[in-house]
């Protein structure tokens, strides 16, 4: 008898099935499809795949969270039900690096890539990922261990928009077996060999980074080894303002870069872009 992890599709919700082109949507790690909910309004032009990737919520039996299992249950989705088979693919945090690794495997199914809040770990953020149990405790402070009360106030703080919904599925995914077993997998794409490896599948790609917290150095570099290895293309951006999770944030210029990226058009203001 077949694993039934072999059989089962990842769940998604498509939006918009009459738009004529696809946009898959990615999910930081411990987050769901939900947390997309609040841009899809803003992009209605498109025919949206919302996706919860494995080993989250409505997915969760459908293999483990590695780079390799997720981009293959990706492709087979997009395979399925994206319009003339491809997509172009968008991914926040955890979701881009599973972006990057969809377009590096299967550049025939990506007609673009925007990833954010997605840079190959440095430093000691390395060695976080690859230590759980340091990495558990802290990523549980500010979450889990928390009152709903206090998370939601801190987030606010931020500019983050209410997410009930979504903060109520992180919380159910969050667990010491993912945080081992995802920032290990993560940890595990680099800058020296998995950009370049990117680069050459030749599929266009936007680097986002927010300037609040994320790795603004390592998103440069990003987009210079891009350029360099064989996606000219390519660019990494700066969002002023942003937090990591800015698709929480600033909602239309989320979807507004996600929309000039796939039309080829200039970034919109609040972007700036990494030399």
């Amino acid at each position: 008898m077949a694993d039934t992890n072999e059989q089962a599709e990842l769940f998604h919700i498509s939006m918009n099935p009459s738009a004529e082109v696809t946009v898959a949507f990615l999910h930081g790690l411990f987050c769901s499809h939900l947390e997309f909910n609040l841009v899809a309004p803003h992009l209605t032009d498109y025919h949206l795949l919302l996706v919860d990737l494995p080993s989250h919520s409505r997915s969760s039996l459908t293999g483990p969270f590695t780079l390799a299992n997720c981009a293959a249950r990706v492709a087979s989705l997009i395979r399925k039900y994206a319009h003339n088979g491809h997509a172009h693919v968008v991914g926040v945090s955890a979701g881009g690096f599973v972006g990057m690794q969809l377009a590096t495997q299967n550049p025939e199914l990506v007609t673009s890539l925007c990833v954010s809040g997605a840079t190959p770990f440095q430093g000691y953020q390395h060695w976080l990922a690859t230590h759980p149990w340091a990495l558990y405790p802290l990523l549980a402070a500010t979450s889990t261990w928390v009152p709903d009360s206090a998370y939601y106030w801190a987030t606010s703080r931020m500019g983050l928009l209410p997410h009930e919904q979504l903060h109520a599925d992180s919380k159910a995914n969050f667990s010491f077996k993912l945080v081992k077993l995802g920032y290990g997998q993560l940890a595990e794409f680099t800058l020296e060999d998995s950009v370049p490896a990117l680069a050459g599948a030749g599929v266009q790609t936007l680097v986002l980074v927010g300037e609040v917290v994320d790795d603004v150095r390592t998103a440069g570099s990003m987009g210079r080894l891009l350029r360099e290895n064989g996606s000219p293309d390519s660019e990494a951006v700066l969002v002023k303002g942003a937090h990591h999770l800015w698709d929480l944030q600033f909602l239309l210029l989320f979807a507004e870069s996600v929309t000039a990226w796939i039309e080829g058009r200039e970034l919109p203001d609040g972007l700036k872009k990494l030399p």
